[in-house]
């Protein structure tokens, strides 16, 4: 095992070719002094949460600093479970901490598995530790692949094989399966939480957004008394310019993006602010993937 390069004693987790081998704080140190930044050191790093069945999970809390982001990890100890934020090295660090609880106990209060009480044997049922679960017509998992071990699902923190996982849906036989690829930092599922159908179209998004802007707007003009509403109903046209950033072309959401733009500023309106939190909106969908 490599010794930190810069400590002498931890382990290296960080391997970078150009600044040599660190452990996590000292490479923390040396990205915060790069970037100008400070470092978030006065938070917990082992916290405890109870899922929807108030059985107790146990997470390791890390921060990692890199150029351009800083990201917040929630690993379960002796589980499966794997929860991330993503912002800025210069944004509020404690409030990504507060992020994160927050979605550790929105991911633990989602359940995708059915503990089956059926005491006969069911052969489409998954089998862990001598209970049968079956799979919710709505659920979440994460891919997990290394080259000790085969590709498998993780799902409510359980390990579960592809075989397992195919077998069970075998109970839905017939039906079509839609999935989205999702990054590890993305909301996650919580409870009464369903995926629906959006279109992410560029002509779609538009169209919305016009009519959107219609429910606030006499004679393209928009008072103060409704600016908090108006803002408030954009941002879902805005999480759609999202998806179409994520999942569609990049190109098609840059120019929606300045359209969304110089429609807004295009509007007269009787207030000190609009619209430079929904331009800042914009600018930040675009940006994440630049």
């Amino acid at each position: 095992m490599k010794k930190c390069h810069k400590c002498k004693s931890n382990e290296a987790s960080i391997h970078d070719a150009e600044i040599g081998d660190f452990c996590l704080d000292c490479h923390n140190e040396y990205m915060a002094e790069l970037l100008g930044v400070s470092i978030t050191n006065n938070f917990s790093k082992i916290v405890s949460f109870n899922d929807a069945e108030r059985i107790v999970h146990q997470f390791e809390i890390s921060n990692m600093i890199m150029p351009g982001f800083s990201v917040w990890k929630a690993e379960e100890i002796d589980g499966g479970y794997q929860f991330e934020i993503l912002l800025k090295p210069e944004e509020n660090q404690v409030w990504a901490i507060e992020q994160l609880h927050q979605k550790i106990l929105t991911g633990l209060g989602y359940k995708t598995l059915s503990r089956r009480l059926d005491s006969n044997f069911i052969d489409n049922a998954i089998h862990l530790k001598n209970e049968q679960y079956s799979l919710k017509s709505v659920g979440t998992c994460r891919i997990q692949y290394s080259k000790r071990e085969n590709i498998c699902l993780i799902v409510d923190g359980k390990r579960i094989s592809l075989d397992d996982f195919g077998r069970a849906l075998t109970a839905f036989e017939g039906f079509n399966l839609d999935f989205q690829i999702r990054d590890l930092s993305d909301e996650v599922l919580g409870k009464d939480t369903v995926l629906h159908r959006v279109s992410i179209n560029s002509n779609v998004i538009m169209e919305r957004f016009e009519r959107t802007l219609g429910w606030f707007l006499e004679h393209n003009f928009l008072s103060y008394k409704h600016k908090s509403a108006c803002e408030e109903a954009l941002f879902e046209r805005i999480d759609e310019l999202e998806l179409l950033c994520k999942y569609g072309s990049r190109d098609d959401a840059e120019d929606v993006g300045r359209k969304m733009k110089r429609r807004l500023a295009a509007i007269d309106n009787d207030t000190d602010d609009f619209p430079n939190y929904l331009v800042e909106m914009i600018d930040q969908v675009i940006g994440k993937k630049s």
